[in-house]
């Protein structure tokens, strides 16, 4: 019955936040932990930083449970908070870079771990390609925008819809194809100079 419920939940995201009980809340971090976690490593590219901050969203989430509406699904909320969480993390990556720079913090900040691709091919000679490429890919969407980087993410990674994606950003659909055109496009135009076919 507990299953249903939370399904039910999850599914129509019409139940109220305040009756969510604390094992029904279990039940949502066990069906969304590793969604949030990789679209959160995807965005910020570090395990341990997408760790903690897959912690801190489901953690912001049953903290406010009680502002959760019922307007979309459970899931599609969960990654609203993530994708939040994770350009304030960026925001203060980029104040820390700053205050290094001008030497008001001797911190020294940790590298973004390397892009790992397994690739299932038939040669060794494939997989090596495959990986190169995807790396390729990736090191152009590190360059786009913040917002076309999490669209871009939340369409081909996690395979959203563009409407699920504008739930998620808070955006117009139309905000969301105009991003994801341009991400595109500059994925593109960057593996043809690379000769990437």
């Amino acid at each position: 019955m507990e299953t249903a419920l939370t399904t039910a939940i999850e599914v129509t995201g019409v139940q109220p936040a305040q009756t969510i009980t604390a094992q029904e809340f279990d039940e949502v971090v066990r069906r969304n932990q590793r969604r949030v976690y990789r679209v959160l490593w995807l965005l910020v590219r570090n395990h341990e930083e997408a760790d903690t901050l897959t912690q801190e969203c489901f953690l912001r989430a049953y903290q406010k449970l009680s502002t959760f509406r019922g307007e979309s699904s459970i899931e599609t909320w969960l990654l609203k908070i993530a994708v939040n969480l994770a350009r304030d993390a960026a925001r203060s990556r980029k104040l820390a870079f700053w205050k290094r720079l001008i030497g008001l913090d001797d911190q020294h900040g940790g590298s973004a771990s390397a892009t790992q691709v397994t690739a299932r091919q038939s040669s060794p000679e494939q997989a090596l390609m495959a990986r190169e490429e995807v790396s390729a890919i990736w090191a152009v969407v590190a360059e786009l925008s913040p917002q076309q980087q999490v669209v871009f993410t939340l369409r081909f990674v996690e395979q959203m819809e563009l409407r699920e994606i504008a739930r998620v950003l808070g955006v117009r659909v139309g905000s969301v194809k105009s991003q994801l055109f341009r991400a595109v496009h500059a994925v593109r135009e960057e593996l043809k100079k690379q000769q990437w076919r």
